[in-house]
């Protein structure tokens, strides 16, 4: 077990770095291999609103097309890096990680441990034809979401000043705790691959968040163009402005000043000699 009272806090400052060499190990591993990618989420916003990371954001979030995603997980079964790996947690995609550092996320259930500093791959899969069978499709999707969400997080530590939510909260950790969250996950992944990405006239990213604000024609988001991050110019969707208007809105306007904080509430250190 890591002892995190020897481990050295990052600042935000310093995890972006880390996160930024990481994004770049990242996207020219891609080029080399033919592989496509594009910034994602609020890695994308950060690009188009602040030409690298939204100031107060502690992740990177890129997604790839399933056909280039799993050639990729293929590709770094043995990693081609010396500090980075590409593993899978939780969760019903991939993550990088700086092996050089270990983080514990504030709202996970202790028996899950900790982690590294990361970046999220997301796969994007294909969609049914029909608007209605996509409904369909997003409303199992975020139904298995919400049992995986209850099965690796434990609720109980998120602060309410309401006593029967305490009480829910408890009640919904007790029911979940001997559930697998393994399998919940990997139904996940079985349900977003069901329609095939090169097949498909629509795709997403539906094994994660509200894929319904995520919804894009494949020919449009295949148009990539690559925009500045930092002192790089990485790959991003040809339709960015019309994505990231569906998911955030107006998103050139900073939310108010109280909201400008890391959304994940992450702790990162760095290992030190540290074999553990």
């Amino acid at each position: 077990m890591y002892s995190l009272s020897d481990k050295k806090l990052f600042t935000l400052s310093e995890l972006q770095d880390v996160l930024y060499d990481m994004l770049k190990a990242f996207a020219e591993f891609c080029d080399e291999n033919d592989l496509r990618y594009y910034l994602y989420g609020g890695t994308l916003l950060g690009a188009v609103r602040h030409q690298g990371f939204i100031p107060w954001d502690d992740d990177v979030d890129v997604a790839m097309p399933r056909p280039d995603y799993e050639r990729f997980i293929e590709l770094t079964k043995n990693s081609p890096w010396e500090y980075y790996a590409v593993c899978q947690y939780t969760q019903p995609f991939i993550k990088m990680v700086d092996t050089r550092t270990v983080m514990e996320e504030r709202q996970l259930r202790d028996e899950l441990g900790m982690q590294s500093a990361f970046i999220d791959i997301f796969p994007i899969d294909g969609l049914p034809e029909s608007g209605e069978e996509r409904q369909k499709h997003f409303r199992k999707l975020a139904i298995l979401k919400q049992c995986l969400y209850f099965s690796i997080f434990d609720i109980k530590k998120i602060k309410s000043s309401n006593f029967l939510k305490r009480i829910a909260h408890t009640m919904i950790y007790i029911a979940f705790s001997k559930i697998d969250y393994k399998k919940i996950r990997d139904a996940i992944a079985e349900e977003a691959k069901r329609y095939p990405y090169e097949t498909s006239e629509y795709v997403s990213v539906g094994i994660w968040g509200k894929a319904e604000r995520d919804l894009n024609k494949k020919e449009d988001l295949e148009k990539r163009i690559r925009l500045k991050f930092r002192d790089s110019y990485l790959w991003c969707q040809g339709n960015y402005d019309e994505s990231l208007r569906l998911k955030y809105g107006d998103y050139m306007q900073l939310p108010p000043e109280d909201k400008r904080q890391p959304f994940h509430g992450i702790y990162y250190w760095k290992k030190e000699n540290d074999k553990g």
